[in-house]
């Protein structure tokens, strides 16, 4: 069975792949219609992760899209993912940033929890050791 990628790879290669489009936006003659919005092709993020066009965009459209997008006080809906007419597919590229940088926020953490769990049963056991041989 082939893995299926997670969520951090999935925007790992959006963020790496888009973002030198994101910086490159011209102020005075933009190829798009906003700065945050930058295109996609999710057949080539599909490619790069190793599934299906189909599971990338789901992903993206359905998963992302509710769990990051978001309302405002003032009531302006920001999404994750849209479909432009006359720009296809894009990402709000500073979303997928911020979302980026609380996944290894979260990762480094439970990296960090892990750690300390296995110190801990480290000593366990050489506590252990030094109550029985000592």
């Amino acid at each position: 069975m082939d893995d299926i990628p997670t969520d951090l790879e999935i925007l790992e290669d959006i963020y790496y792949r888009y973002h030198d489009d994101f910086r490159k936006y011209a102020k005075k003659e933009p190829d798009r219609i906003a700065r945050i919005r930058v295109p996609v092709d999710v057949e080539v993020i599909a490619e790069a992760c190793g599934v299906e066009e189909d599971m990338i965009f789901g992903r993206i459209y359905y998963h992302f899209n509710k769990k990051y997008s978001y309302t405002d006080t003032d009531g302006e809906i920001t999404t994750f993912f849209v479909t432009e007419k006359f720009e296809g597919l894009s990402v709000n590229f500073p979303l997928v940033a911020s979302v980026l940088a609380d996944k290894y926020a979260e990762k480094k953490q439970h990296e960090s929890l892990l750690l300390i769990a296995g110190t801990a049963i480290v000593i366990s056991i050489i506590s252990l050791l030094v109550a029985f041989f000592i």
